[in-house]
């Protein structure tokens, strides 16, 4: 599960507590997350409360590390269902536009994905390597010849058609042979993750996708136009949910979530969400815990303070709303499925 901000959220958590309990430390249900996040007495108490916690994590150069946390009252097979159906859980005023692939990506799903005015300006003003828009030559050139085709009338729809082609080329090209363009980026956003990190196989499915299949995962791209900061970016992500069961020292569930394309600001993201179950807590509650590392192209020192207010001021409502759909009984009802707003 993936949310934003001025690529508006990203965050991080651990939890770091011991409670006496017959003269023996209570398990703590957030070492997975250790030595990189730590938990106070305040943050556990906070989340009990039904509050949300959460913390800029240290990071510096381009990227931007934030995490999120919350008491969660659903389990495991309901927490997945949602996740499943990420266009409903994740549609809202700043993203109006959000739908999953399908197994075999097709253009139809594409057919609501619409460019704004300023994007078809940018597009126009393109050149190879000087370009507001993260397309490479042959894009370029692909939507340059779009423009130019048939009536100045009919251009704007003409750019529309052939930059979703781009996006479905771009999904299709990712699951055949995984993708190289953000590579480096990708790769310093996990070395600071230990989720990740602490199991060989996940490092190895995610930096050789698709040539390096993990069993008991599922996985799915989805796209998304999102408004969180000045411009639209349109995004396709990768997602994967892994149920690892309740017993291990990893939490119940994990999702993984990577951007592979990204049209402004951002240059790669990992994003972990985490339901954890604490045993000392009734059967039904859970927490669940947002993680997001973004690699931020144009992020400098100076600007770092303003986008992480940004992201304090934004994220809580944010994983708020995002918490009341996934506790919301049942499915999601077919029109908020089909993008209905809150």
């Amino acid at each position: 599960m993936r949310l934003r901000g001025p690529i508006v959220v990203a965050v991080v958590l651990t939890g770091h507590w011991l409670t006496a309990s017959t003269g023996s430390p209570k398990p703590d249900p957030f070492e997975f997350l250790q030595p990189t996040i730590q938990f106070s007495a305040d943050d556990k108490h906070q989340l009990d409360e039904r509050g949300i916690v959460l913390k800029i994590l240290p990071a510096s150069g381009h990227e931007l590390a934030t995490m999120v946390a919350a008491s969660l009252n659903t389990g495991p097979d309901a927490f997945i269902a949602k996740i499943r159906n990420m266009p409903a859980l994740k549609k809202g005023p700043h993203v109006p536009q959000i739908e999953k692939f399908s197994a075999t990506p097709a253009i139809e799903d594409l057919q609501h994905l619409t460019l704004d005015d300023s994007d078809i300006e940018a597009i126009e003003e393109c050149r190879p390597n000087h370009c507001n828009l993260k397309l490479n030559p042959d894009e370029i050139e692909r939507l340059h010849r779009a423009q130019a085709a048939g009536t100045p009338a009919e251009s704007n729809e003409r750019v529309q058609r052939e930059f979703r082609q781009v996006v479905l080329d771009r999904a299709k090209k990712y699951l055949a042979a995984g993708t190289l363009e953000s590579k480096e980026q990708f790769q310093a956003l996990m070395q600071h993750s230990p989720v990740v990190l602490r199991v060989p196989q996940i490092v190895n499915y995610l930096e050789r996708y698709p040539s390096a299949p993990m069993t008991g995962t599922e996985s799915f791209l989805y796209w998304s136009k999102e408004t969180y900061a000045w411009k639209p970016m349109i995004t396709v992500t990768h997602l994967t949910i892994i149920r690892t069961g309740a017993n291990g020292p990893l939490p119940e569930v994990l999702v993984i979530s990577r951007d592979i394309f990204a049209s402004r600001y951002t240059g790669g993201s990992l994003v972990v969400t985490a339901l954890v179950r604490d045993p000392g807590l009734p059967e039904t509650q859970r927490y669940v815990v947002y993680v997001n590392r973004t690699w931020v192209d144009g992020i400098r020192a100076l600007w770092r303070p303003f986008v992480e207010y940004r992201v304090k001021s934004q994220g809580k409502k944010v994983f708020s709303d995002v918490r009341e759909r996934l506790e919301r009984p049942g499915e999601l009802s077919t029109q908020l499925s089909n993008g209905a707003q809150n």
